[in-house]
């Protein structure tokens, strides 16, 4: 009896596991679907739906028209396309050294034992998780020709007022100084992870065969952050090759179209011109062409990236 009574409750138990199981996956699937639903709409639906109206002729008012690739080939012989692609990889060119180098010297320095370092990684991060409309603004009062901070202080030195927004030389340069300012502080969080995850052994190695600090870097350090730099240097790729906010807010694409993105082109064509279906054409091709660096970076990574121990 004991012997059936336990098969009994095992079979029971069977039983019971698999409807528990569906019940879980159930309530796991209604606590996720806000978010399922979120990506669905906002992200997987209009991806597919931009793909589509790239091949048709759309204004948002009337039926598209399906042209196939006329799209296409009116971006590749648009006369803005030279200017607008010469401008972001301008900006790319300044923007992610810029805030790599800025972040790695501000993880070196608050990487030594001083007082006060969580206050000045705060302060130094600040600027990241700042909104960027709001970043601009100060940075648009900092650049000011008559009043601005920086004429200000150059003028003690006896140097002329710059046109920093106003000039075709130094519009770009002054949006990517802006964004390394506000970049730099993620870069040095991150590049102080990489600090802290060199194993302090190979210091205490090099100090014995008495190598000083710039060998210490050059043939520790550096090396060993490769990974992290790797990280960076994608992500930066990626989110740099999108820059829209800065220019609208500080300089709205002048003077000239001095300082016209890719994107903020795409954003032109499609809200201004409300050419929505050439718009999409130029967001299909900033993904390829992003898709494709990001590939090459990854295939190049074996060439100076380091993941020995």
């Amino acid at each position: 009896m004991q012997t059936m009574t336990g098969r009994t409750i095992g079979k029971a138990l069977s039983v019971k596991r698999p409807k528990l199981r569906r019940h879980e996956e159930l309530v796991g699937y209604l606590m996720a679907s806000p978010t399922l639903i979120g990506i669905l709409l906002f992200s997987v639906i209009p991806v597919f739906f931009s793909a589509f109206i790239s091949f048709t002729s759309w204004n948002m008012m009337s039926p598209w028209e399906w042209v196939g690739l006329a799209n296409y080939k009116t971006v590749f012989h648009a006369k803005m396309l030279s200017t607008i692609w010469t401008n972001t990889l301008k900006y790319i060119a300044i923007a992610i050294p810029g805030s790599i180098i800025c972040g790695l010297l501000l993880a070196l320095a608050l990487n030594t034992p001083i007082r006060g370092v969580p206050l000045y990684r705060m302060a130094f991060f600040l600027p990241n998780i700042t909104t960027t409309v709001a970043v601009c603004v100060v940075w648009t009062w900092l650049y000011d020709k008559n009043y601005g901070f920086l004429n200000n202080a150059l003028s003690v030195f006896g140097i002329q007022p710059i046109s920093w927004l106003s000039s075709r030389k130094w519009a770009m340069t002054s949006i990517s100084i802006m964004s390394i300012w506000q970049a730099m502080g993620y870069d040095m969080i991150i590049i102080a992870a990489g600090l802290k995850s060199i194993d302090e052994t190979y210091y205490e190695a090099s100090r014995i065969d008495g190598a000083s600090f710039y060998k210490q870097f050059a043939r520790i350090t550096l090396p060993m952050l490769t990974p992290t730099l790797f990280y960076l240097l994608v992500m930066h790729f990626i989110g740099f090759f999108q820059m829209f906010d800065a220019a609208f807010v500080m300089t709205s694409g002048g003077p000239g179209h001095s300082t016209t993105t890719i994107v903020m082109h795409i954003y032109n064509v499609a809200f201004t011109y409300f050419r929505m279906g050439e718009a999409s054409s130029y967001a299909w091709i900033l993904f390829a062409v992003v898709f494709v660096i990001t590939i090459v970076q990854f295939l190049l990574q074996d060439r100076w990236v380091n993941y020995d121990a």
